[in-house]
């Protein structure tokens, strides 16, 4: 095993009282449910037409329309307790690492606004993000190297690849699919990533995702230019990731040329001795 390679074993053996930071995540998790049976018991009422909007499975840009709608009524009568519902199951969802942010992030345009909604999004998706990485990091190591080793092993490689880039690498991580968000969350702590660069790497690397989540969710509810918006989308996207990878792209180049630099300067001083 060379020095980068990370020795997911000898990680195990370092774990101590596993079953008890098992036991503690648990807990967190199932205290977090309990919020939202809090939140349920205590939610302005509905009346019956809302509730069979809202809890019916939005399986077409009209149904998703019709839900975009009510919510947006049901935030006007009750701004506060949405506002903090939204944070709330936002954050816990990110945190972990349960599909739905995306949903909400759709509706933050229509709820609170462009610019508030973009606001909101991004501190939800930072947060929940960093309470990941605090998670897997101090009570859930066991559990992602025991389900996740072969991930783990892949990107600690390339995050030693591109050690001298690291806020860059991240940023080019959250702009595209090439590794999913969840897997970056809970395996970042685990192979040494600092928090800084996973930190502002999330903030700013999730924000034209954020863009475009609000942008779409506006156009549903308007249920106008829906394609061009995806196309404009992927677009984007890819030249974000292109723009991102630029700075590692040159920094290697001038790598290469030091270290040519260093060879030619070894073989002239052997030419030398042997002269």
């Amino acid at each position: 095993m060379s020095q980068d390679e990370i020795d997911i074993e000898k990680l195990k053996s370092q774990i101590k009282n596993d079953k008890q930071r098992r036991i503690i995540l648990f807990g967190i998790f199932f205290s977090c449910l309990a919020g939202f049976f809090v939140l349920y018991e205590f939610s302005p009422q509905l009346n019956k037409q809302e509730r069979d909007i809202i809890f019916r499975l939005p399986d077409s840009p009209e149904k998703m329309q019709q839900l975009i709608k009510t919510i947006e009524k049901y935030t006007q009568n009750n701004f506060g307790y949405v506002l903090f519902a939204f944070v709330y199951i936002y954050v816990v969802l990110q945190s972990f690492a349960i599909p739905g942010p995306v949903f909400l992030s759709l509706l933050s345009g229509q709820l609170f606004g462009r610019i508030y909604g973009f606001i909101l999004v991004c501190f939800c998706a930072t947060a929940g993000a960093s309470i990941c990485f605090a998670l897997s990091y101090s009570l859930a190591r066991g559990l992602v190297l025991n389900w996740f080793p072969k991930a783990i092993i892949r990107f600690n490689k390339k995050i030693r690849e591109n050690k001298d880039n690291l806020f860059f690498y991240m940023l080019f991580l959250r702009f595209t699919p090439l590794i999913p968000n969840v897997s970056v969350n809970v395996s970042a702590p685990i192979v040494g990533l600092p928090y800084k660069y996973f930190a502002l790497g999330t903030l700013f690397g999730l924000m034209p995702g954020n863009i475009i989540h609000i942008q779409t969710g506006m156009a549903i509810a308007d249920l106008t230019d829906l394609g061009q918006n995806r196309f404009y989308s992927i677009i984007m996207l890819l030249g974000l990731s292109v723009l991102a990878l630029i700075p590692t792209f040159i920094k290697k180049r001038y790598a290469k040329d030091d270290d040519k630099e260093e060879e030619s300067k070894l073989v002239e001083e052997k030419k030398t001795k042997q002269g």
